[in-house]
């Protein structure tokens, strides 16, 4: 029936009607439900990025096994490892290659030090007995730790 130039679906044809309401509403909630989750997933990778998750100069670098280093260095050549100790003693500066530090880190053996040396490179650097640290460390060939990055915890 035409009125006013507008069609309006007849009233005996409702089951039609009822159709398509629920189809256009599967369609909207499925968008609904894909925009929540695109939102989350925008909100989780923004969260990461502000809060430093991409920017971890650490991450997927091996821990050193302290008590095995302390059996034998020669395992450790050559490889990047980090740690968390605390300064135990400064062991002493040589001009032109720099300051080596004992660090006190916690193993399944209990407390050992790990002789690391701080390069020239690193000479603005300047850590004190007692202060906590997070090391990341490359293994020289003659088994000496070489310091790469410390960041003051």
């Amino acid at each position: 029936m035409l009125r006013w130039g507008f069609n309006f679906p007849q009233l005996a044809d409702t089951a039609n009607l009822l159709f398509v309401t629920r189809r256009a509403a599967g369609k909207t909630n499925g968008l609904l439900l894909g925009s929540i989750i695109a939102g989350v997933a925008v909100l989780t990778l923004a969260g990461a990025w502000f809060l430093g998750g991409f920017s971890d100069s650490f991450r997927g670098i091996d821990k050193i096994d302290a008590g095995s280093y302390a059996e034998s260095a020669k395992p450790f050549q050559g490889g990047t490892y980090q740690f968390e100790g605390f300064v135990d003693s400064d062991l002493g500066f040589e001009q032109g290659t720099g300051r080596l530090i004992s660090f006190r880190v916690s193993s399944s053996k209990g407390q050992i030090c790990l002789p690391a040396l701080i390069p020239n490179s690193l000479k603005r650097i300047n850590p004190q007995k007692g202060q906590a640290y997070k090391v990341k460390v490359v293994g020289r060939d003659d088994g000496l730790l070489v310091v790469e990055k410390l960041e003051k915890l």
